[in-house]
């Protein structure tokens, strides 16, 4: 049958207006099969709230001239004072942390320092210094320069990253009562084997700096450790017998509202 060139065009333009409604479902359709669904960003780790206190069990070890020295444990207790929106416009919580020696004592006011928690970081503030102490979304191997905020920027960038994350970490209290939090971010410093900023670890000197935060609970555990095994001079280091250092660890006993 013969068909006229107009026939043939009206056809076509008949056929181009079913095909292109048709491939735009498709393509609509195929891309909602891609999308994937956001998980949301867990910022519990740290989340102060008024009214919210930390008690935490204090342990300091000296060494000088080979000689270990343990000190005698006392507590720090944090508690959330007050709630406030700081110069740049963040949230932010006036954080009083208070000193006794002896769970019999009064608790005498030590230092203040400011915890401010956004969506991305969080960022706390001590003797006029503010730090990056964690940023979010949590993930392992993640690095970022905690003196961002701070006049040691860029000097000393004091590059933190996450070595462990959402796994479950067990305190231990010198009175021997386990805690184990299921779910856990751990932070350090970067790895070096110089004195620039980082953890540093080799034959003659050791610097380790470790902090974990639990999910709902916030801190539960803050680690330093800093060793310098040889005296000025030759010797033969010994990992096992430091020349001079200090150690203090902090472990979180009670909490609450």
């Amino acid at each position: 049958m013969f068909m006229s060139a107009k026939s043939v065009v009206i056809s076509g333009l008949r056929a181009r207006r079913w095909l292109v409604p048709a491939l735009l479902t498709l393509a609509v359709a195929g891309c909602q099969n891609e999308t994937e669904t956001l998980e949301p960003t867990d910022t519990s780790y740290y989340q102060p709230e008024v009214g919210q206190f930390r008690i935490y069990e204090v342990s300091d070890t000296l060494w000088n001239n080979y000689v270990r020295q343990p000190q005698p444990r006392f507590q720090f207790r944090e508690r959330v004072e007050e709630k406030f929106t700081d110069a740049s416009g963040r949230t932010a919580y006036r954080v009083v942390r208070a000193r006794r020696n002896s769970p019999t004592d009064a608790w005498r006011d030590d230092s203040v320092l400011v915890v401010s928690p956004s969506a991305t970081n969080v960022l706390v503030t001590r003797n006029n210094r503010r730090t990056v102490e964690l940023v979010y979304p949590v993930r392992t191997g993640y690095y970022w320069n905690g003196n961002a905020f701070n006049e040691q920027n860029p000097v000393d960038k004091a590059d933190f990253h996450y070595k462990q994350v959402e796994a479950p970490f067990t305190t231990t209290s010198a009175a021997g009562q386990a805690t184990t939090y299921p779910k856990t971010v751990t932070t350090g410093l970067r790895e070096t084997d110089a004195e620039d900023g980082g953890e540093y670890i080799n034959a003659f000197y050791y610097f380790r700096n470790r902090q974990v935060y639990a999910a709902g609970v916030g801190p539960v555990y803050r680690s330093r450790r800093r060793f310098i095994y040889c005296p000025p001079g030759n010797c033969v280091p010994d990992p096992t017998r430091p020349f001079t250092g200090s150690t203090r660890t902090e472990v979180l006993i009670e909490s609450g509202r």
